[in-house]
């Protein structure tokens, strides 16, 4: 996966999607770009940003990778290992009708100085864990995207987090 962010030092974005409605998986769901490796892709970055390029239109050579956050396990239990990568801030984006409804820009500073307002509970292994979720231009982005987006405003821009340590990172911590 892919978590695009904005080259824009007074007001960065990230960029979002929203998976076309006919899709099996994940429809109508807020995401960012990413999926499956193929047998071409030589890594997970390669493949996340072949993703994106595939979903949105983004050239690789538009992207200039950050760093990777803590790999996470989808509720479908596939592990995402997600890449942080910068991008022009005007760059033009296309969604794949055959993949994503719409895209969507987001500030960062909308993440960092609106709490979560809504707590997303889910059960894993017989444990209630808590993940932010909001709602931006009507959409929820929750889940994997939300805990995504949480890690990254911990790590890349220094905001203390009010949620606990998923489940896989935590047992990833255990065994480390």
């Amino acid at each position: 996966m892919l978590v695009p962010l904005t080259q824009d030092e007074m007001n960065p974005e990230l960029i979002l999607t929203v998976r076309a409605q006919h899709l099996n998986s994940h429809k109508g769901e807020v995401c960012f770009p990413g999926g499956k490796r193929d047998a071409i892709d030589h890594c997970l970055q390669t493949t996340a940003l072949r993703e994106a390029h595939e979903e949105i239109g983004l050239m690789p050579e538009q992207v200039k990778v950050q760093m990777t956050l803590s790999q996470v396990v989808s509720k479908h239990g596939l592990q995402v290992t997600p890449w942080v990568g910068v991008i022009p801030a005007q760059v033009e984006l296309v969604p794949n009708p055959a993949e994503i409804a719409r895209i969507f820009r987001v500030p960062i500073r909308y993440f960092l100085e609106c709490p979560a307002p809504i707590t997303h509970r889910f059960e894993r292994n017989g444990q209630e864990w808590l993940v932010p979720a909001w709602r931006y231009e009507g959409e929820l982005i929750w889940g994997l995207t939300a805990h995504v987006i949480n890690e990254l405003l911990t790590v890349g821009f220094n905001k203390p987090s009010a949620f606990p340590v998923r489940p896989e990172r935590r047992l990833a911590e255990k065994d480390a």
